[in-house]
């Protein structure tokens, strides 16, 4: 993982007890794993809008219906600790250093790729005005995600062209969202100045995909302003 500074990403045996808390007989199956809580976190630290730790910590816990919450203990406690810090540390590496960004699923066999994706599916749904807008002006961002979460067979050649395709999308909704959270944040804090100068709708869009900026992300910054 990337070497970015304030936030400690979680160690190796860290994302194993996560995994193993989350695995507890008491849950019954009804948490996520590791791999799909990684993918939810993806797309909520990509989010223009702020989702608070409450909405995506119940997805983690019930990945069904995200209603049902465990009973308070040491180990719940734990694991919701393991997660936010792994949650502040995607936030981080997706402002300081997006183009290095790897899933967790490069990182061994354990971790599932069809989880993963699932797990960023499951995370656009907590902010649906925005990823549906993004969904028209750029369907080619979610496809990677869609085809993998329903592929049978994940050593054929599309799906490991979507898999392929994984992290470029990530970095580039990242760079297609990185101005409006940055206006968000401005509003928060009542901060009036503009750091990316205002985009002309005949301009080059600010995302870099070489798009008039009318015909690309205008909508959906307009939906975030």
């Amino acid at each position: 993982m990337s070497s970015i500074a304030t936030t400690s990403p979680l160690s190796d045996d860290e994302y194993a007890e996560l995994d193993t808390l989350l695995a507890a007989p008491e849950l019954a199956g009804a948490a996520m794993d590791v791999s799909m809580l990684e993918g939810l976190l993806t797309a909520v630290a990509l989010s223009p809008k702020p989702i608070e730790p409450a909405q995506w910590l119940a997805w983690m816990w019930d990945k069904s219906a995200g209603s049902t919450l465990p009973a308070a203990s040491e180990a719940s406690v734990r694991a919701a600790a393991l997660a936010q810090r792994h949650y502040a540390y995607m936030v981080e590496w997706l402002t300081k250093d997006p183009d290095s960004f790897e899933p967790i699923y490069e990182c061994g066999p354990e971790w599932s790729v069809q989880g993963w994706c699932a797990g960023f599916l499951q995370g656009t749904q907590l902010d649906k005005p925005q990823w549906a807008t993004l969904a028209v002006s750029h369907p080619e961002y979610l496809a990677p995600f869609r085809h993998l979460t329903t592929a049978t067979e994940l050593d054929d050649e599309t799906a490991e062209e979507a898999q392929d395709a994984v992290i470029p999308s990530v970095i580039a909704i990242n760079a297609a969202w990185a101005r409006q959270r940055h206006l968000q944040q401005s509003h928060a804090s009542d901060t009036v100045l503009r750091a990316v100068p205002k985009t002309g709708r005949n301009d080059p869009c600010h995302c870099g995909s070489g798009k008039k900026y009318k015909k690309c992300c205008a909508d959906a910054d307009g939906a975030a302003s």
